[in-house]
């Protein structure tokens, strides 16, 4: 939790956002380095399919 608190306070003179937007960002940023990679090619792929 300390964590999210801190990164929301570097986030937060940069963006001006409230708090819930602050915390999911920062939740979400220290999720992705936790896991260290990014699939991103299946999220496209189900995107196309859906849109067609």
């Amino acid at each position: 939790m300390e964590q999210i608190n801190q990164l929301r306070a570097k986030l937060r003179p940069h963006l001006g956002w409230h708090g819930a937007r602050l915390s999911f960002v920062a939740m979400f940023l220290i999720a992705l380095f936790r896991a260290k990679t990014v699939n991103k090619r299946g999220v496209g792929d189900r995107v196309r399919r859906k849109s067609r």
